[in-house]
Formats: C-alpha cells, sequence, structure tokens
C-alpha cells in the first residue's frame, strides 16, 4: 500500500503547532515574534507549490520545534515556566470539582477540588476561602431561600433563587480561573 503524500501546507501547520506548544511558556511578544519569524520564514522557504521533500527538507533544517523555543529561550534570556500546560490543567480541574464534583461524586468530588485549591499556590488565601466555602454556601442559601419562599407560598420566586445561585457559582469559576490565569503569565488559557 502506498501512502497518499501529505499536503505541503499540512506539514507546515504541523510544525507551527508544534513550535507554539513548545513555546507556550515563553513571554508574549516573545513568543509572538518567534511565531511570526518563523512562519516568515517558511513562508518563502516553501512557497505554495513546492513539493512534500522540499517542504520536509526546510522544516528538517529549522530543526524541531522544541529545539527551536529552546534555543529562543536561551537567547533571551527567557525563564522557562515549566509545566504551565500542566499547571492550566490542574487550576480547571480543581475549579471544576470545586463546583460540580459535589454532584458527580457526592462530597468526595468537592472534597478533591477544596485539597487541590489548598495545595496550588496560584491562588491568594481569600481565593481559596472563598472557592473553598462558596459551594456549601450556596447549597444552604440555596435551600434556606427555597424554605422560606415554601413558607410564604411564593413558588414563583424559586426560578429566580436558582439563577441567583447559579450567577454566584459562575462568577466564583471565573474570578478564580482568573486568578490562576494571572499568576501564570496572563494570556488565553488555550494556545492561540
Amino acid at each position: 500500500m502506498i501512502d497518499e503524500p501529505t499536503p505541503v501546507h499540512e506539514l507546515v501547520e504541523r510544525y507551527l503547532l508544534r513550535l507554539r506548544a513548545a513555546s507556550a511558556d515563553l513571554p508574549g511578544a516573545q513568543r509572538d515574534e518567534l511565531l511570526g519569524d518563523i512562519t516568515a520564514h517558511l513562508a518563502e522557504a516553501v512557497p505554495d507549490g513546492f513539493d512534500e521533500l522540499t517542504a520536509r527538507r526546510a522544516l528538517d533544517a529549522l530543526g524541531a520545534p522544541e529545539q527551536v523555543a529552546a534555543a529562543a529561550r536561551a537567547e533571551n534570556g527567557a525563564v522557562a515556566r515549566p509545566g504551565a500546560g500542566s499547571a492550566q490543567a490542574f487550576d480547571v480541574a480543581a475549579v471544576l470539582l470545586l463546583l460540580l464534583g459535589g454532584f458527580v461524586v457526592p462530597v468526595l468530588g468537592w472534597v478533591a477540588g477544596v485539597v487541590m485549591l489548598w495545595s496550588s499556590p496560584r491562588w491568594a488565601v481569600a481565593d481559596k476561602w472563598l472557592g473553598t466555602l462558596v459551594m456549601p454556601g450556596a447549597v444552604v442559601v440555596g435551600f434556606l431561600s427555597l424554605a422560606w419562599l415554601e413558607a410564604l407560598g411564593a413558588r414563583g420566586m424559586w426560578f429566580g433563587v436558582g439563577v441567583a445561585v447559579l450567577g454566584v457559582l459562575g462568577w466564583t469559576f471565573w474570578r478564580l480561573l482568573s486568578r490562576s490565569r494571572d499568576a501564570l503569565g496572563g494570556g488565553a488559557w488555550l494556545p492561540a
């Protein structure tokens, strides 16, 4: 069986995606400059219409994306933030467990989120307390409000209580992830 040739633009895009991932720990301006320079170089070295072999040679001449990113780090004296991607994943998992874990695995899911939250150095103590107390607080306030509304015979207000509780949980989710992102150096949660 003969392999179909890989389109040249696909080879270049794969290389740039790997470079984007390998340079995720660089400061934003340096990363943008590196990606822009390499993209411009590849546009000249591998213009449309070139064959796969020529494209592979041009990419091989540049070196592996991980090596290019390491060289850029060394050249400009940038300090790598090791594990920025895994730190982001850890933080997202912690916040999801805080807010939703208790529904998936009652109590234990939320406890796992609290342990992850308090073990992370990226949140201030006030944020850790907020994350710890918001879910139990939302549950208690929600049930007390619903019981109070039931006693008053105002069942139509249940929807408003639900919206308010969801709003508080959503705001907490956003705040914790924003604080974590800022501690990791800002930028988007997903690579551009």
